[in-house]
């Protein structure tokens, strides 16, 4: 498998600058979830695609890690002859360090691509083999990648008030007082997307994520030095801005945070390990403190969760015209994977609406049969299958309206036809989704004590799957948000009012089939002061695929209001053959 980087030459680099191995994460230095391909540094080395992963290259070895969406998907992108595959979930790097690594090894690190928190668990862990960690001051896949993409350089533009729901200005204040209240002069922020909803800015250096990727730092009192290129802030966005934000070029940055006056908050977490080794160096007083953006980015205000609504009623027209397409298609053996993807991506951009529309929210998956078992698949042209009539169709979508993101997953029985075994597996999912759709529960709960109401019917079953349930979604962000989720892991934050998050149990049978229902619900208080799930997506479930005989009457009444609902409120939006397609898609099951 041909990758950017040949892994002798990566090795023979290694040995040039005097280390025994060295570390590669999935990060780049801003430590989201996702990068430009300038930053794909995993990719380069293995060929990887996924968006979770890591890698650890010594002398002798390699080994990459990822976690269960990708340990399919995995085998087809990666060189087995050159890399041993382990999964993230059950054998995770810093659990095994004396499997690859001796006394004596000196093992490399990109400050800038490692939390601070990483480099700390690193060197516990590998201390008591007397191997010792050493920063690099050139990357050395940087160092050979000959073809390393240029970073990308869009416009930062501003987001409108009118869809963030609040000013910058009042973000900024609110967020000093919670520096005043814990001490720290100022607060270091890495993350793009903390910084995109504290300016109120938007832009496109990722695809799916509209981010201006930058640094800043909050002062406490309210003001922000921001870095990003100056002629990268366009002029709307220098007329949004107050006299409070000052601009300076990135490369300005580590030499004006050592003229800082402590204490300065960092999030061991999220933050580059490079910021902290600056501040430290400079003997500035640093303090371990969680981004104060996280959490009021992910309680939605009013506007916000309008804005919401809003943007999943006018997917779903999309997603409904669709099925509609799709179940009527005259000559569906002339379809594809690749091609259901340009089609969904078209119906999408064809939605007239007063509220702009910037491309999709994450690359579509669209799997068919076999491929639809993993769970982030990434249709191309040597994997590509044709539709034909008997199989199932799993496709994972989303688009970024300014007024919100959107991410749908739905699973289509091509031709109407369907096996005992897939209505069986798609029931499954489907009454796992529905009971988490249905919980309520007290303030204080987390995620992960809900998260068995999605895996009870497949439990009983012996059947599991191995991603989280449920994930966070951002407005005009990222698709993926913290801290709220619904998973096995502990340690997610309590869900509440306001929060966005995804409802999504899956089946995959390898080499056979994947299914997976996904819905986007808002968290809301209920009277008695219990939290709730509003559903927001409104896309009917494919009635070819429920077998109704292993529902209960609870179930199927949850069924029939919900489809009621969508032609009550999607409706009016669609006629001709959407609107009758519509119209049985969502008729009774009872």
């Amino acid at each position: 498998m041909k990758t950017a980087i040949d892994l002798s030459a990566f090795r023979e680099e290694l040995r040039r600058q005097g280390l025994n191995a060295f570390l590669v994460p999935m990060d780049d230095a801003h430590m989201g979830e996702y990068s430009p391909s300038s930053e794909r540094r995993i990719t380069a080395l293995s060929g990887f695609l996924g968006s979770a992963g890591f890698i650890v290259v010594t002398l002798d070895t390699a080994i990459i890690w990822t976690d269960g969406r990708y340990l399919i998907a995995i085998k087809a992108e990666v060189d087995a002859a050159e890399w041993t595959i382990r999964n993230s979930n059950t054998d995770a790097p810093m659990t095994c360090v004396a499997d690859y690594l001796k006394a004596g090894d000196v093992v490399g690190y990109d400050a800038a691509m490692q939390t601070v928190r990483s480099v700390e668990a690193w060197t516990k862990a590998i201390t008591p083999l007397g191997a010792r960690l050493q920063a690099v001051q050139t990357n050395p896949v940087d160092a050979i990648w000959t073809d390393q993409p240029l970073p990308p350089a869009t416009l930062a533009l501003p987001h409108a008030p009118h869809f963030a729901g609040r000013s910058s200005t009042d973000k900024r204040a609110e967020l000093a007082v919670t520096l005043q209240q814990n001490g720290l002069k100022a607060q270091v922020l890495n993350q793009s997307e903390s910084i995109a909803w504290l300016l109120n800015t938007r832009g496109d250096d990722i695809a799916g994520l509209p981010v201006a990727r930058s640094f800043a730092t909050l002062h406490d009192d309210g003001s922000v030095d921001w870095y990003i290129a100056p002629d990268r802030v366009s002029d709307e966005m220098h007329q949004a801005l107050d006299n409070q934000v000052a601009i300076y070029h990135p490369e300005e940055m580590l030499g004006r945070l050592t003229k800082l006056t402590g204490p300065v908050g960092l999030d061991y977490a999220t933050c580059n390990a490079a910021i902290a080794n600056a501040l430290k160096g400079a003997e500035i007083t640093v303090q371990n403190h969680g981004d104060p953006v996280v959490l009021p980015r992910a309680i939605k205000n009013a506007v916000e969760q309008q804005g919401a609504r809003d943007a999943q009623r006018r997917d779903a027209r999309a997603v409904i015209r669709f099925g509609r397409w799709l179940s009527q298609h005259p000559n569906i053996s002339d379809e594809s994977e690749l091609s259901v993807i340009d089609k969904i991506l078209a119906l999408r951009e064809e939605n007239a609406d007063a509220v702009p529309m910037n491309g999709a929210s994450f690359g579509t998956i669209a799997g068919y049969r076999g491929n639809a078992a993993m769970g982030h698949y990434s249709a191309n042209s040597e994997t590509n299958a044709s539709l034909a009539p008997g199989g199932m169709l799993l496709v994972d979508s989303g688009g970024q309206y300014h007024n919100g993101t959107t991410d749908i997953t739905r699973v289509w029985a091509i031709g109407g036809q369907s096996t005992d075994r897939q209505r069986r597996d798609y029931t499954l999912t489907l009454q796992g989704h529905l009971a988490l759709e249905r919980a309520v529960f007290p303030k204080g709960t987390c995620g992960s004590q809900l998260d068995v109401l999605a895996r009870q019917y497949m439990w009983a079953e012996g059947i599991d799957f191995d991603h989280g349930t449920g994930h966070g979604i951002g407005t005009y962000l990222g698709v993926h948000e913290g801290p709220q989720r619904i998973s096995k892991r502990q340690g997610d934050a309590p869900l509440a009012a306001g929060m966005i998050v995804t409802n999504e149990p899956g089946i995959y049978r390898e080499g056979e089939s994947g299914v997976r229902i996904e819905n986007v619900e808002l968290v809301y208080e209920r009277e008695d002061g219990f939290l709730a799930f509003e559903t927001l997506t409104l896309v009917p479930y494919d009635r070819a695929l429920i077998e109704v005989s292993m529902l209960s009457n609870v179930e199927i009444a949850q069924i029939d209001a919900y489809h009621a609902r969508v032609l009550a409120e999607v409706g009016p939006d669609l006629d001709g053959e959407d609107l009758a397609y519509l119209e049985q898609a969502t008729s009774p099951l009872g």
